[in-house]
């Protein structure tokens, strides 16, 4: 299962790469839904540590409520497929 997660993880970026070199809207719909996929994980995060501190309670044993939250692990995995996405782009594109 490791294997397959390595293997998506140098696949599907590149071909991201693929399809954003053919098309300028793609690689900027790439791009707004990464910005949104930040923001998105970070109010998460920013509310369960909220919430944690005003329950007065130890952040460790509070941290798989936000870990296991669906609005936290589908944006941080689309961001960990967007960053390798960005490294195997500035590798591809022609600088001008």
């Amino acid at each position: 299962m490791k294997f397959l997660f390595l293997l998506l993880l140098l696949i599907v970026p590149l071909i991201m790469v693929f399809v954003a070199l053919r098309s300028r809207m793609v690689t900027r719909v790439f791009h707004v839904l990464a910005l949104l996929c930040f923001y998105s994980a970070a109010t998460v995060i920013a509310g369960d540590v909220y919430a944690t501190n005003a329950h007065m309670t130890t952040f460790t044993t509070e941290i798989h409520h936000f870990l296991l939250n669906g609005w936290f692990l589908y944006p941080s995995a689309y961001l960990g497929v967007y960053i390798p996405y960005l490294l195997w782009l500035s590798l591809f594109s022609k600088k001008s």
